[in-house]
């Protein structure tokens, strides 16, 4: 059965709204720090604030998304997010007081820009077809993360602060305009739905939501480390910036390849197959090497990356047609880099970076083991 492609263009839309910051949260702090004239500490203090909000609304969806109809959910968070980000632009620009802007931030990730973002994937999952759908939403992702990278810099550097904060609302000006397109569920017939199948929809899910926590522990804190890693290759901060720029606007190549094959191959060898990919990538950033090869090996891991990730979305929503699992997809993510980062940082005072590659390729692998071991033959 074909999906509407207005509920499926304003679910993408709607989980863009929320995710924009997520993108550029590196040039927000930077901005903290020149704009406003705060440390580097409390800048990503600042940081931690607005994505800790953001994980903790989608951990909190599985009690919201089914009590209150999605459309009003997105013109609440959507407000929210126009007015954080307003205060934000122009609460600040003299004698900012840090704990408030912790405090606006946390607000705005946890009912702005965190619920948007699980309402978007929740929306999507819940669609016929939603590994093809997931891919449509990453690539539109990918495609806004490279203007981000591309414009923000530019704008803060003429605008402050604002120039990050101003194009959070605007986007989201955009989104009011979507969200009456946006599926209309019905709460109460959800819920009577969901008491019909509770084991299956106990089970499955949590096992997905598991193995996207694992895998994210690995592929996360792997990539944010790249910058160190190159650096101490010899590689200068420009040139390393650069070769990140052209591999996130190459990974579009992941989705892309993904909502042509969704129908063509089996889920479960596309998820072998990416991950093993990624494994063999992860391992082979090893000893010197040069910019080109850095930027190959990061290219080939984020098109790996946007590849996979459709299908192992989709897997969840393929199980949890209630979108009670799937609005948590966002927390789950988010959780795995956190605990990712948290290890990788013990991990750098054994003075062995290497550890790094060994402990995110085994992490990778271990996600494949749990697919294989407890979710392939239970959703079949």
């Amino acid at each position: 059965m074909a999906d509407k492609k207005a509920e499926v263009f304003a679910a993408i839309i709607i989980g863009c709204v929320g995710v924009f910051f997520v993108f550029g949260m590196p040039f927000f702090v930077g901005g903290i720090i020149s704009e406003l004239g705060l440390n580097q500490s409390q800048a990503n203090l600042v940081s931690s604030a607005e994505i800790a909000g953001m994980a903790l609304s989608s951990m909190l969806g599985f009690f919201w998304i089914q009590k209150y109809k999605w459309k009003t959910i997105a013109y609440f968070s959507i407000t929210v997010i126009i007015l954080g980000n307003f205060i934000s632009s122009i609460g600040f620009s003299e004698e900012p007081s840090f704990s408030l802007l912790v405090a606006v931030r946390f607000l705005t990730g946890l009912f702005g820009h965190g619920v948007c973002f699980s309402l978007g994937v929740a929306a999507i999952g819940r669609t016929n077809n939603p590994d093809r759908n997931f891919a449509y939403s990453i690539a539109a992702q990918v495609i806004m993360g490279s203007l981000t990278a591309l414009l923000v810099p530019m704008a803060m550097s003429k605008y402050g602060i604002s120039g990050m904060t101003i194009p959070a609302i605007v986007l989201a000006i955009i989104g009011l305009f979507f969200v009456k397109h946006l599926y209309v569920n019905n709460p109460s017939e959800t819920n009577d739905g969901q008491t019909k199948e509770r084991s299956q929809i106990i089970f499955l899910p949590l096992i997905g939501l598991l193995i996207m926590v694992v895998w994210q522990m690995g592929v996360g804190p792997f990539f944010n480390n790249l910058v160190p890693y190159g650096i101490s290759n010899g590689i200068s901060s420009d040139a390393i910036g650069i070769a990140l720029f052209v591999s996130t606007a190459m990974s579009i190549i992941g989705p892309i390849s993904a909502s042509i094959l969704i129908d063509k191959v089996d889920r479960s060898h596309a998820i072998f197959g990416a991950l093993t990919v990624q494994i063999l990538i992860i391992l082979s950033f090893t000893g010197e090497i040069t910019w080109i090869g850095f930027m190959l090996r990061a290219i080939c891991f984020q098109v790996a990356w946007n590849f996979v990730g459709p299908f192992l979305m989709g897997m969840i929503a393929a199980v949890d047609k209630s979108g009670n699992y799937s609005v948590m997809i966002p927390a789950s993510q988010l959780g795995g880099i956190a605990i990712g980062h948290a290890v990788i940082a013990s991990l750098l005072n054994s003075g062995n970076p290497s550890l790094i590659n060994y402990y995110s390729g085994s992490f990778i692998a271990l996600s494949i083991l749990i697919y294989f071991a407890l979710f392939r033959n239970r959703s079949e």
